[in-house]
Formats: C-alpha cells, sequence, structure tokens
C-alpha cells in the first residue's frame, strides 16, 4: 500500500490526511478531557494539512507561535472589553505582531486564534487553565496536520519536482499530438487546453524562487531550487504562448490537404511535440525561423489566409525556443542530481 500511496490524485491524497490529522486530533482532545474545545483543534488540523512546504520544521514554529502570539493578544484585549470593534484591534494588532516578528506563515494561525478567542470565551474571565487549554488545542491541531503529512507521504520536495515538471511536458505534448491529429484527420476537434490544467503544477515550481529566500541552505541544494523556479518561470511563459497559438490553429479548416510531403505546420507542430519528450536532455537546438516566403507559400498550398499562418509560424517559433530552453534547463538540472542519486 505504501507504494501505491504516491500515486494518488490529490484529492484522495489530501482526504486521507486530513481523515488522519482529524481522527488524531479528536482521540487526544478526548483522551485529554478537552473535547469541548475539538471545534479550534479540528479547524487547526484541517486547515494546515499541507504537502507544498519546503521547509515544514520551520513552518510548524511559525505556525503554533502565530497560534500563540493571537490567543494572548485576544486575551489581554478582552479584558478591556468583549466588543467586536476590540475582536478587530485584536485581528490587526496579531497581524502587526507577527509580521514585525518574521513569522509570515504564522499570519492564519494567529487571526484563527484570535477568532476562537471571541467565539468560545466571549465575555468569560479568563484565567491560565483557560489559556492553558486554547493553546493545548491550538498545537495540539497544528502538530497533528503535519504528523499526518508525514507520515504518509514525508516531504522529499527536490525528488518530486522531476516527475512534477514531466507531467506538465506529458499534458502539453498530448495537447499538441491531439491538435495535430486533429488537423490531419478533421472531426471534432480537441478540448481547448485550460489554463487552470497546467498553472497550478506551474506555480508550484515558482514559489520555489519565494521559499528559497532568507533561508539558509547548503549552495548545491540553494542552486537546484533556484533552477526549479526558472524552470518554473520558462514554463509559464509556454503555457502563455501556446494558449496564444491553440485558437489560431482551431481557425484552420481541416482536414489539411496532404499533397506536400513534409508541411511547413505539420513539421513545426511534430519538433514541438518531439522537444516534450520525458528525457529532452539530448534535445536538437531550435531551427531558424522559416522565412516567411516559406509561410506564405504554405499558406498558399492550404488555402488559408496568409496573415493566419503567418501568425501561427511566428507563435511556433516562439515556442520552439522556449521549449528548447527547458530541455537546457531540464539538462542541467539532471546533471546537479546526479551526484545525489
Amino acid at each position: 500500500m505504501a507504494a501505491a500511496l504516491p500515486s494518488l490524485s490529490p484529492l484522495w491524497r489530501n482526504s486521507l490526511r486530513i481523515w488522519l490529522a482529524s481522527t488524531l486530533t479528536i482521540g487526544i482532545l478526548f483522551w485529554s478531557g478537552r473535547n469541548l474545545l475539538l471545534g479550534l483543534a479540528l479547524v487547526m488540523a484541517v486547515l494546515f494539512v499541507n504537502e507544498n512546504d519546503l521547509t515544514p520544521a520551520r513552518s510548524i514554529g511559525q505556525l503554533v507561535a502565530g497560534a500563540l502570539i493571537g490567543l494572548l493578544t485576544a486575551i489581554v484585549l478582552q479584558e478591556i472589553s468583549t466588543s467586536w470593534v476590540v475582536l478587530g484591534l485584536a485581528i490587526l494588532l496579531t497581524g502587526v505582531l507577527v509580521r514585525s516578528l518574521g513569522l509570515l506563515k504564522g499570519l492564519s494561525t494567529g487571526y484563527l486564534s484570535c477568532w476562537a478567542v471571541e467565539l468560545m470565551h466571549r465575555g468569560n474571565q479568563f484565567n491560565w487553565a483557560t489559556i492553558f487549554d486554547l493553546a493545548f488545542a491550538a498545537v495540539v491541531g497544528i502538530l497533528m496536520a503535519q504528523i499526518a503529512t508525514w507520515a504518509l507521504w514525508p516531504r522529499r520536495p527536490l525528488q518530486q519536482l522531476p516527475a512534477l515538471e514531466a507531467r506538465i511536458a506529458h499534458q502539453l505534448e498530448a495537447q499538441i499530438l491531439a491538435m495535430q491529429q486533429w488537423l490531419d484527420r478533421g472531426g471534432e476537434p480537441p478540448a481547448v487546453l485550460r489554463s487552470q490544467d497546467l498553472l497550478p503544477s506551474i506555480q508550484l515550481l515558482q514559489q520555489l524562487r519565494d521559499q528559497n529566500q532568507g533561508h539558509p541552505r547548503p549552495a548545491h541544494t540553494q542552486h537546484r531550487l533556484s533552477r526549479w523556479a526558472q524552470a518554473g518561470s520558462i514554463w509559464r511563459q509556454v503555457l502563455r504562448q501556446w494558449l496564444l497559438l491553440e485558437p489560431l490553429l482551431r481557425q484552420l479548416d481541416t482536414p489539411l490537404p496532404a499533397g506536400n510531403p513534409q508541411p511547413l505546420l505539420r513539421s513545426a507542430l511534430a519538433s514541438l511535440a518531439g522537444t516534450l519528450q520525458t528525457k529532452p536532455i539530448a534535445a536538437p537546438a531550435p531551427t531558424l525561423s522559416s522565412p516567411a516566403q516559406d509561410w506564405l507559400e504554405e499558406a498558399r498550398h492550404l488555402g488559408v489566409p496568409q496573415p493566419l499562418l503567418l501568425a501561427i509560424g511566428q507563435q511556433c517559433h516562439v515556442l520552439e525556443q522556449l521549449l528548447h530552453s527547458r530541455a537546457l534547463l531540464s539538462a542541467g538540472l539532471t546533471q546537479l542530481s546526479a551526484p545525489q542519486g
């Protein structure tokens, strides 16, 4: 079963994580006799199950610190008043304190803790036992969320990124091949590739740049994280160019004439699909942009408007350059990973 877990869809993975975190949280709260605080603990457990954090230990510290700051701030201000205005001030002050201490990942837990104090203990007298119970529930929820994540799928971000990047390439390659088949055979066009089909995975690569800042790491790891973030930037540009190219291709009448043995358009799409192979280490350099006259002749042969095919040719050339850059970057990342393999 352990070998099958990584192949589960994100929906099933997170559902199992949330189930485990919730079960552990419920068990601990009932065992400790603090079941009245189960709601706060479960909110923390469900919200902070996270599989995309590259620094989980540091994140736990910030989440717990943010929760404690929110609790103490709300409790102190509630001694002055229990109005909603004071709750707003508590949330504002919590945000200022958490940000000034550099605990940005603890912002959400701080805000939730302020809300929990207002919702669960409004107008009640606070004492150290109450403060401890609230802090206990918040910390248990956060820790159970992290334990559920680590126990089932320990985070090895640098080992998971090649598969993530290869999945992006496979999705785009499948779309290009589907468009090729439609242009050759006609019939019903393939479903449009939506930006949300690839963008979440691309954002996971790009976020490495933000998570890489301000945290001491070995130079080798820093370099690899930076290169993966660069790969995310390239993929974002690739996605943008394809989203510009695909509507142009859909304006063509299909099936395309097959008299030409190697039409320019077909060879351009085949080159794009070939550059997206799973192992693009030996990918050839991009061909030079075909002269405009060649695309004009292709337009006459296909019987399509010349400006349309010129625009398609330009987009294909830009995509070819971007994908070649991606292939070179993938080769460099493979070499960087080799000593640790």
